[in-house]
C-alpha cells in the first residue's frame, strides 16, 4: 500500500458528538442545569464552568479521558454506555433504559439521605 493512500475507516463514528449528545440527554433527563453539571462534576476532580459544559454538549470543546470518567461516575454508568448511540444495547437492556435505571437508584439514593438527615435534625 503506497504510503499516500489513505484507507477509508470500516465506520464513520465521532465518538465526541456521540458523548456530547448523551451527556446533554442525561443531563436534561436528570433536570440539571448545565451549571448545576458542572458543579457536581467538582466532586469527582473536574469542575466545569457552564460555559464549557455548554461547548462540551456542541461539540465545540474536545473531552478529556479523564473528563469522560467522571461524567459517567457522575451518572453512575459505565463509561462505555456514554459513547454508544442512544439505540444500542448494553448487557441485554437499551442503553436508556439502563440510564432511566440508573436515575431511579440515584433518585431513591437521594430521597433516602434526605429522610434521615430529616430523621436526624
Amino acid at each position: 500500500m503506497d504510503r499516500d493512500e489513505q484507507v477509508e475507516p470500516r465506520w464513520r463514528i465521532d465518538l465526541e458528538a456521540t458523548v456530547a449528545k448523551n451527556v446533554r440527554r442525561l443531563r436534561e433527563d436528570r433536570g440539571l442545569s448545565q451549571q448545576q453539571l458542572g458543579s457536581d462534576l467538582a466532586l469527582h476532580g473536574f469542575g466545569m464552568h457552564y460555559t464549557t459544559v455548554a461547548q462540551l454538549e456542541v461539540g465545540a470543546r474536545p473531552l478529556r479521558l479523564n473528563e469522560v470518567a467522571a461524567i459517567a461516575a457522575l451518572f453512575e454508568l459505565p463509561i462505555e454506555s456514554l459513547w454508544r448511540d442512544g439505540d444500542e444495547m448494553i448487557n441485554g437492556q437499551p442503553a436508556r433504559a439502563q440510564a432511566a435505571d440508573a436515575e431511579q437508584i440515584a433518585a431513591d439514593y437521594y430521597t433516602r439521605q434526605r429522610i434521615e438527615r430529616l430523621r436526624d435534625k
